[in-house]
Formats: C-alpha cells, structure tokens, sequence
C-alpha cells in the first residue's frame, strides 16, 4: 500500500537502427513479436531502473507540467509532463557513448534520445506500473 522511495522498477526497451531512424519495443511488444533467434539478435537492449511512482510523485510530475498561456491561462503542457517523468523517475540505465562511457541521466543527454526510444521507455514503464484494463476485470 505505502511504497518505499528505495524501490525501483526494472524496465527494458528493444531497439533497432535501421536507415537512420530507431524503432523501439516494450519488453512484452519484443517477446510477442514473431522473429527468428538470429532477428531478435539484431536488437540492442537498453535496461534501466525506474522509481515506483508514489502518489506525491505523480502529482508533482502533473503540477510541475502546468504552464501559464500566452493570455496567462494555466495549461497542461504534455511534452514538459514527458520530459520531467523521463528526468524524475529514471535513477539508473545502462546506456552508453560511442565510445563506450556511461552516460549520464541529465536532461541533456535526455533531450537526445530517439523519439522513440523516449516513448517507448515510458510506455514499459507504464506496462510495469500499471492495471491494464485486462487485469482490471479479473477476478
């Protein structure tokens, strides 16, 4: 019920660079995919460590994407939303340079991802952390 701040969420994401452009897969869309052993050895696997979202955190994460309009109006800004669950919830990954040094989890080196990379990151997260509606109606 109370979630400790210490606990974190194992995450991997597939993916594949074809033609200068990535695509990416949750760990379930990977394994549901119909390739041979030899494809699935084509893809590289990024694995992270994420925090547990607790309810102070997602409530934070919402706040801190409001932003004021240009007449002043608050509005909820869902690329800020992204950006800051990317930034707040990811405390380890094992993503590297060319050169094979570890990169750092800044916004910078975020601001950096493939799109769909990005995505894809907070989709297994989701996947993880929460009741799809098929596990909802179970019983």
């Amino acid at each position: 019920m109370f979630i400790n701040e210490t606990d974190l969420v194992d995450v991997k994401v597939h993916y594949i660079k074809s033609n200068h452009r990535y695509s990416a897969y949750t760990n379930v869309e990977f394994e549901d995919m119909d390739l041979e052993e030899e494809e699935k050895k084509d893809y590289k696997v990024l694995s992270l460590k994420m925090r547990e979202l607790t309810w102070g955190l997602y409530n934070q994460l919402q706040e801190d994407a409001m932003q004021d309009d240009h007449n002043g109006n608050p509005q909820f800004n869902v690329k800020l939303y992204k950006e800051n669950r990317l930034l707040k919830l990811i405390k380890e990954w094992d993503a590297k340079t060319d050169d094979d040094k570890p990169v750092p989890i800044a916004q910078r080196f975020l601001s950096h991802l493939a799109p769909d990379i990005a995505e894809t990151i907070l989709r297994a997260y989701d996947e993880i952390s929460f009741i799809s509606g098929d596990e909802e109606g179970k019983s």
